[in-house]
């Protein structure tokens, strides 16, 4: 079926495409990295998890950091990365719904980091002995930030160029300082400090810098080029800082001093009021950035309609979102009036681990499909992004695995609502060579599994021409199949291929269009053949790919004298390719009745009886036909028989662990047709099983004899068991049934040779 195509976000024009890899990706990277968790909470790391802790959480902080660097390098080599960063990524390579459901969280997760940066500024101030009330001192912080980034990104971004200066020359001072009371020794580990899992949740926010560079992919020259160089570079730069700064702490302080001081890099640095500009200006410049990132990844999600289109509104020739600029700043203010800093790095720690874990997934799984489409040219192995995407939600889970769990709930519920909001955009993205890399390399570990009975699942194809004219076989056989197996409807169209071939595309793309709506677990198929009867065994018997194949043929009952013989000749065919045949003999004025009593005309399990027991729990398993009572009838010649029956059958539901109710019924005089219409009459589907017509017989004789027994029945299946069809495995936990069991449908042999038995 054609989609519509997908809405794209409006094009930057070219004084908005202003910026490189320094401007653009490193400078905003690189001061939200260095940011306040490295001067107001570094040495709280140290202290709690000694040195070689706290380098270990900077080591494996920072593995996962340049495996997400590397995917998404990886991504924007292969194509433009537009507006919206992360959101834009992950929404191109899984979807839409899943760039939501990550994309809405991120950018919650962005204005919650300007208040985690503003807090920390406000915490700064508070070491200077001023009796301020930091969510006053915060909100108005606030306040300007957002007036500046009101005025233009290009101020925005000329104001942190001096901000990385002042952050350079804080951590010149600081390195060429020397406390004047160095401990004794180092402190390698601390193990009466807090848990590890708890020191590295507040670290973590330090690593997610990279998301600012990230997000102004819309306003970058060359986001191939420059995101990949601003990304790495800014980790790069980052890890060997955040390698110096703890070693150095450690040398000029011992544990308890950097537990419970702030002050730690002051009292190390040569001219302690640059640790101070340091500060202001690391946490400033972070806020800026996660202020000029926020709004814009809300742009993207409103202009892809996943938010309200007024936030994705743009202003002035650069298209700058200043409506969503406000929202995030409101979304901020709030979070101001939670307080602690460590609270929320624990709030940014686990949406940021989300996004990281998302965009590797989605970089790893578009590697591992092998799409022709994706050909990065910085290629990064797919298990390496796949060890990114587990590593992250590892970490998730060690830090709080119930944030963890309503972390994935909240992702999980926008990720159906997006589903379910009838966007039926497209954009290329990488689902397709997804879902068939997952079904290819599922069909090669089907072919090398050794098959057994046991695990024998209805693979059903339908023939039932217009969906209109045959509405029944589809219900029937989804009500059989649901989810345990595939069942899809064929329509046969008689002809050649040039004449046939529109007519098929038309037909298929009606069908889809009808199952979509009524049966959604069919799938649908048109073919062009030279006939019907013929083209029905050529389809069941090449349908499927390598031994995944369709094992079971549905299709209708015909009265009409001129296709009797190539009906009987397709059902010789279609048993000798091994393929089991139900054929539905449709009453029209009952239809498929209301649905509360399924009727089995048994023979034994020797031949279809054991299908015809399977499809019944099968049917019975479906909302239409939960509630149905399944009965089990049999005739028999003699009293003495009819016990031995009884006490047959009742072993076998037993055994089956089948709820059907069993009746054996004397022949006496009555003829079996007369018997079967008194007692199934008033049911609402019967089963009789099918015996396999002899090479000799003739059409006209076997359609007569099945006709006398369908007339004046409802809707009635007629079953017949491939050759190599294994009931007993499915049906019994002990797969050595009695041979006793088996003999229940062989009372009758005499009525059963003169074709008055449908017992098989």
């Amino acid at each position: 079926m054609a989609r519509n195509a997908a809405p794209t976000a409006k094009p930057a024009t070219n004084g908005s495409q202003r910026f490189g890899a320094f401007g653009g990706v490193f400078t905003p990277s690189i001061l939200t990295i260095l940011g306040v968790v490295m001067y107001l909470r570094l040495g709280w790391v140290v202290g709690n998890a000694g040195l070689g802790g706290a380098l270990l959480i900077v080591v494996l902080a920072h593995v996962i950091s340049v495996i997400t660097g590397l995917s998404v390098s990886s991504i924007a080599t292969n194509r433009t990365v537009g507006a919206g960063g992360a959101y834009f990524m992950i929404s191109r390579s899984l979807g839409g719904a899943a760039g939501a459901a990550i994309g809405i969280p991120l950018f919650f997760a962005q204005a919650l980091s300007i208040a985690f940066y503003v807090v920390g500024f406000s915490e700064s101030l508070g070491m200077l002995s001023l009796d301020l009330d930091p969510r006053l001192v915060g909100t108005g912080v606030c306040v300007v930030l957002t007036l500046i980034s009101l005025k233009g990104t290009d101020l925005a971004i000329k104001a942190q160029y001096f901000v990385m200066a002042a952050i350079g020359i804080s951590l010149v001072s600081f390195f060429v300082g020397r406390s004047p009371s160095p401990p004794e020794e180092i402190a390698w580990l601390n193990p009466e400090g807090l848990p590890f899992a708890t020191v590295f949740a507040v670290f973590f926010p330090a690593v997610t810098g990279i998301m600012a560079g990230v997000s102004m992919s819309g306003d970058l020259r060359e986001p191939r080029r420059d995101l990949p160089r601003g990304t790495m570079s800014a980790i790069g730069v980052g890890f060997l800082v955040y390698l110096a700064v703890p070693v150095w702490l450690a040398v000029n302080a011992d544990s308890s001093t950097l537990t419970s001081s702030l002050r730690v890099m002051w009292d190390v640095s040569r001219v302690p009021a640059l640790i101070f500009v340091g500060v202001w200006a690391a946490t400033l410049s972070s806020a800026i950035g996660s202020i000029l990132a926020a709004p814009r990844t809300l742009q993207a999600l409103a202009v892809d309609g996943f938010m309200p289109r007024l936030l994705g509104r743009g202003s002035g020739p650069a298209n700058e979102p200043r409506i969503g600029l406000v929202f995030s700043f409101a979304l901020a203010e709030v979070a101001i009036l939670l307080g602690g800093l460590d609270v929320i790095a624990r709030i940014l720690t686990m949406f940021f681990l989300a996004t990281y874990g998302v965009t590797n997934l989605a970089c790893g799984l578009e590697k591992w499909a092998a799409s022709p489409s994706f050909r990065p040219s910085l290629s990064v192995p797919w298990w390496v992004s796949l060890i990114g995407a587990v590593g992250c939600f590892y970490v998730m889970s060690i830090i709080d695995l119930v944030a963890m769990g309503a972390a994935l709930v909240v992702c999980a519920g926008i990720y159906f609502i997006a589903q379910r909001k009838s966007l039926n955009n497209t954009f290329g993205d990488a689902r397709h060579g997804i879902l068939a890399g997952l079904v290819r390399s599922a069909l090669h570990h089907y072919r090398r599994a050794q098959f057994h009975p046991v695990n024998w699942r209805p693979n059903l194809i339908i023939f039932g021409g217009t969906l209109a004219r045959r509405a029944h076989l589809a219900e029937l056989g989804s009500a059989l199949v649901q989810d345990r197996g595939i069942v899809s409807y064929s329509q046969l169209i008689e002809g050649g291929i040039a004449d046939g071939a529109e007519q098929k595309r038309d037909a298929l793309e009606l069908l889809e269009e009808q199952v979509k709506q009524e049966f959604p677990n069919l799938f649908c198929r048109v073919d062009v053949v030279d006939d019907i009867h013929r083209g029905l065994v050529q389809v069941a018997q090449s349908y499927g790919v390598g031994n995944f194949e369709a094992n079971t043929v549905m299709f209708g009952w015909t009265d009409k004298p001129e296709r009797q013989e190539a009906l009987l000749s397709a059902l010789r065919d279609l048993l000798l390719l091994d393929r089991s045949a139900l054929i539905v003999s449709y009453n029209r004025d009952r239809g498929l009745g209301v649905g509360r009593r399924i009727d089995i005309w048994w023979g034994g399990l020797e031949r279809n009886g054991a299908l015809m027991l399977l499809l019944a729990y099968l049917l019975n398993s479906h909302d239409r036909w939960r509630e149905a009572e399944v009965r089990i009838l049999t005739v028999v010649s003699s009293e003495k028989k009819r016990i031995r029956a009884e006490k047959e059958l009742a072993g076998i539901m037993e055994q089956t662990r089948l709820a059907a109710e069993t009746r054996v019924l004397v022949r006496r005089s009555a003829d079996i047709s007369e018997i079967m219409r008194e007692e199934s009459g008033r049911s609402d589907l019967v089963m009789v099983g099918l015996r396999q017509p002899k090479p000799e017989e003739k059409a006209a004789d076997f359609f007569v004899h099945y006709a006398r027994i369908l007339e004046a029945l409802p809707t009635t299946m007629l079953v017949a068991s491939a050759p190599s069809f294994e009931g007993a495995p499915v049906l019994f936990d002990d797969t050595d049934v009695d041979e006793e069991t088996n003999e229940a449908g062989d009372d009758v042999p005499a009525n059963e040779a003169r074709g008055e038995n449908p017992r098989r």
